[in-house]
């Protein structure tokens, strides 16, 4: 009887939320981006990464959600940097700053902060894949470029 309540509540288990921080760059006046995925064990709720984000900005230095964009990449271009604490049962492969970007998603963040990202073949198919969705969805949807893997 044991092991067939354990077998049930795995997949609930498995489904559990987890909080991360979606960090994204936009090249100014262009569809391009990059995005990483960021988790912190210790932050379990949406209101300590919200906090932890204004401490990163404030005293520019992250000691949470430790992370850098390289700024001089972009040097002669407007980058705009956006900072979302979202609730996610997907998980992400680790993020490390000089991989290369080259997994195209489409990220969904809906009004209760829940984060859905799926992989596409491409910037252009995404584009796409985004241009088709309806109107509601296009506005909590963007496209990005990662460098983790969706597990």
């Amino acid at each position: 009887m044991l092991s067939v309540l354990a077998v049930l509540t795995a997949p609930a288990l498995a489904e559990q939320a987890e909080v991360y921080l979606v960090a994204s760059v936009q090249l100014g006046g262009s569809n391009l981006a990059q995005s990483i995925f960021l988790h912190e064990p210790q932050i379990t709720t949406l209101e300590e990464c919200q906090e932890a984000v204004r401490v990163g900005q404030r005293d520019r230095d992250w000691q949470r959600y430790h992370h850098i964009f390289m700024r001089d990449r972009f040097q002669g271009f407007t980058g705009h940097l956006d900072y979302r604490c979202v609730l996610s049962t997907q998980r992400f492969s680790a993020w490390h700053d000089r991989a290369r970007y080259n997994h195209p998603y489409l990220i969904s963040i809906d009004e209760q902060a829940n984060l859905q990202v799926e992989r596409i073949s491409s910037q252009a198919q995404c584009a796409t894949r985004l241009k088709g969705l309806t109107p509601a969805r296009q506005a909590i949807s963007h496209c990005a470029v990662g460098n983790q893997s969706v597990l």
